[in-house]
């Protein structure tokens, strides 16, 4: 992410003298893609926090030493490494974030999203038609594209997780918590600890059961989280729960779809649960720029992906509130865009 500007540049930008969509519809592009090909094509498995030549790395990830090297510049100005003369090294932006030694990389979510934007050259139609014209099933995705969908879930939820598990308002009293396409399981691991009363079951598609089954076994949760394997919009939900946990999960429905989920969970839920939302809100960073472009562009990439959108707390309340919900609330993350809903049976 570009972030250093000159006072100069600054100034230039603010009054248009410098034209916006260069960046916009250019650099920003391309240097996304460029973030994707040095992950996919093992050039940042070359770097390490010491200076290494661009020919070592070239070989190293068997790529040409021109293709190398303006991958490397395109990391630079990045700000994930830097450069002196031919050589190259991660900054600890950088090694924190591509390294495969790293414990907090984001390199699934690079690839997931390097993978994603290929079908973007049929955006057009999508916004023409209001749809993707060849939606894709999940029944057709690939075990690769379950795996990059997983593991960048996994790369996303460790930032926040802890932060997350402190929003929700776990009564005493609660024992039981559905995780509604929970897939790895990070959120209910987290509450569970938090809140030693409380069993957690993950309900999620049978491909993402193995990623859940590992992270509970890396946070050795068995005890308190297991997975039941199912479409959760097509079958019963199981009866007395107390917390019902659906992150990431309303953008993929319209309305209708929305509102059908939310009766399923009402009815599931004992008198006194909460239906906990998360997600990115629209209107929730204010006059945010960088709130808004989080909003707006997912509710973009869930409409051609998914058949979806962001929704409004105004919104979420008209569908919560006509299942039963007595009243919301809603809570800010740290992350521009996202937040949390709680919602009262």
């Amino acid at each position: 992410m570009i972030y250093k500007f000159s006072l100069i540049e600054k100034m230039l930008l603010s009054n248009d003298i410098i034209p916006h969509p260069l960046s916009d519809a250019s650099s920003s592009v391309g240097l996304g893609f460029a973030l994707g090909c040095a992950v996919k094509l093992k050039i940042a498995d070359q770097l390490s926090m010491k200076f290494k030549d661009v020919k070592l790395i070239a070989k190293g990830a068997d790529v040409s030493e021109l293709g190398a090297e303006l991958i490397l510049d395109c990391l630079d100005a990045l700000g994930y490494v830097r450069k002196s003369n031919n050589q190259y090294a991660f900054t600890k932006r950088g090694y924190k974030n591509l390294s495969p030694q790293s414990p907090d990389n984001f390199r699934y979510f690079i690839l997931f999203c390097d993978d994603l934007y290929k079908g973007y050259m049929e955006l057009g139609d999508t916004i023409k038609y209001g749809k993707r014209p060849k939606p894709k099933a999940l029944e057709e995705l690939s075990e690769y594209q379950w795996e990059l969908f997983s593991r960048a879930m996994i790369d996303i939820s460790k930032t926040n997780c802890s932060e997350v598990a402190k929003k929700i308002p776990v009564s005493a009293s609660y024992k039981k918590l559905l995780d509604l396409g929970g897939s790895h399981g990070l959120y209910s691991i987290e509450l569970c600890k938090l809140h030693p009363a409380l069993h957690a079951t993950i309900v999620d598609m049978p491909p993402v059961k193995k990623y859940a089954d590992e992270c509970i076994a890396q946070k050795n949760a068995a005890n308190q989280v297991d997975f039941l394997p199912a479409d959760f919009m097509k079958v019963d939900l199981p009866k007395n729960a107390d917390v019902i946990l659906a992150f990431n999960i309303i953008h993929g429905f319209d309305t209708l779809g929305n509102e059908k989920l939310a009766e399923k969970i009402y009815s599931s839920l004992n008198d006194g649960g909460i239906f906990v939302i998360l997600d990115q809100i629209k209107g929730i960073g204010g006059s945010s720029q960088m709130s808004k472009a989080t909003t707006s562009y997912m509710a973009l990439n869930l409409l051609h992906e998914a058949g979806g959108k962001t929704y409004s707390k105004t919104e979420i309340d008209a569908f919560t509130k006509k299942a039963g919900f007595k009243n919301t609330e809603l809570k800010k993350l740290h992350a521009p865009g996202f937040g949390v809903v709680i919602c009262y049976k």
